[in-house]
């Protein structure tokens, strides 16, 4: 698990970030972070490939991004990894992380104010 360390965001990511935060009232990035990463896993479609262009982005420690359940959420991604016939890596891992997170970040930026209420409570089920 030491592979995944730090997770980066794009300013793209970030700026959805800030206004997930000012939407929801959810003070912290790794709680939404969690969420879009949720959501995203349930959709059985891969991610798109992207390039991502991290200046003027963040980073988010992984224990905090994970609340401290690093293995509930390590073995998340590795599930989805094999379930899609992906290589299992710790490259092939922190590519799934970053592309799920901003996938998820993207799904919930782009909800009705309401359907986002109802897509965050959604996620804390899961």
């Amino acid at each position: 698990m030491s592979a995944l360390e730090r997770i980066k965001l794009t300013a793209t990511a970030k700026n959805q970030l800030i206004t997930l935060k000012r939407r929801t009232g959810i003070e912290h990035n790794n709680v939404l972070c969690r969420h879009a990463l949720c959501l995203s896993l349930a959709n059985p479609s891969v991610p798109p490939a992207e390039n991502f262009n991290f200046s003027g982005g963040l980073e988010i420690d992984w224990r905090t991004f994970t609340g401290g359940n690093e293995g509930l959420y390590y073995n998340l991604l590795i599930v989805r990894l094999l379930s899609d016939d992906q290589q299992v890596s710790p490259d092939s891992v922190r590519h799934a992380l970053t592309h799920h997170v901003h996938r998820g970040l993207s799904y919930l930026a782009s909800r009705r104010e309401d359907d986002l209420l109802v897509e965050l409570a959604r996620t804390l089920t899961l």
